[in-house]
């Protein structure tokens, strides 16, 4: 299966997946300042998806909009930021994490490589499906009308954001901390650390699947997208990360992207930590408009 193949299966079965989303008012988390909604849809594999959406209660829209992409960990919680005063803002979900895993309940570490070298069957093929439902559910639920749309993510993440951006033209800029490698020939380098690292550990379990887990990998290889991501881009990284984006990775990256701005920190997998934290919230008010 080529990226082409993968991409256009996924596109065809979320076409044929209805959304069905349910929506429900969070009393406990809701401030007087913005209502809090837990958010509920399906997307492929018969998996069903939570997501928190929290909107303004000053004006009445359409709102600016920041969709923030889960990274790699079992557990997603509400974001906290500035911009919720003045923006929609969704903490989308993908399979296996906490409230999306009904279906299917990951181990950390161990969904990485669940399924890796099949790429009919590598978990992490369904995350990328989810990230373009979640999209879809932010734009079709019917609390808050929608203006221009933001993407933010961290670690994978930032990948996700990345992909999604590349394949919807809807996303007006991306804030991308740190993006996993994930397709990149750096991601089996196998003195990386954790998270990169469980790929290491796999091939070491499994010499004998290199060729199969390369070529899946290569299904998700960000370079190979990076050239239709339109939206600008605003990606950090750490000089000495090992374990998330290497460096040489993210200046790669940085080229291939058409609108991106590379801010290196003196870091590892944190980028620069509370320092890049106010500067992305500076430039992601900038880009949606309500600097």
């Amino acid at each position: 299966m080529t990226p082409s193949d993968f991409w256009e299966m996924t596109e065809a079965q979320l076409a044929e997946t209805p959304l069905g989303i349910s929506v429900s008012r969070d009393d406990f988390y809701s401030q007087p300042e913005w209502d809090v909604y837990r958010l509920n849809y399906n997307t492929t594999g018969g998996h069903r998806l939570f997501a928190w959406l929290s909107v303004p209660k000053e004006g009445d829209g359409p709102f600016p909009a920041l969709l923030r992409m889960p990274d790699y960990a079992s557990v997603h919680d509400i974001i906290y930021t500035p911009l919720r005063h003045r923006a929609v803002v969704m903490n989308a979900t993908h399979r296996s994490q906490r409230n999306s895993d009904a279906a299917y309940r990951a181990s950390y570490p161990g969904l990485l490589t669940d399924g890796l070298g099949d790429g009919e069957s590598w978990v992490m093929l369904g995350a990328y499906a989810d990230a373009l439902r979640g999209l879809d559910a932010l734009l079709r639920q019917d609390v808050a009308e929608i203006g221009p749309v933001a993407l933010w993510g961290a670690g994978l993440g930032a990948s996700l954001a990345l992909s999604l951006a590349s394949r919807r033209p809807r996303i007006a800029a991306v804030a991308a901390d740190t993006p996993m490698p994930l397709g990149h020939p750096s991601a089996v380098d196998p003195a990386l650390g954790y998270p990169l690292g469980e790929i290491g550990d796999y091939l070491r379990a499994h010499p004998n699947r290199r060729a199969d887990v390369e070529r899946t990998l290569g299904l998700l290889d960000p370079l190979g997208d990076a050239s239709c991501v339109s939206a600008p881009v605003l990606l950090s990284a750490g000089r000495f990360d090992r374990g998330t984006c290497p460096l040489a990775f993210a200046e790669e990256l940085a080229q291939a992207l058409p609108d991106c701005d590379l801010r290196l920190y003196d870091g590892a997998a944190e980028g620069g930590g509370h320092i890049h934290a106010v500067a992305r919230v500076a430039w992601l008010e900038e880009k949606l408009g309500v600097a």
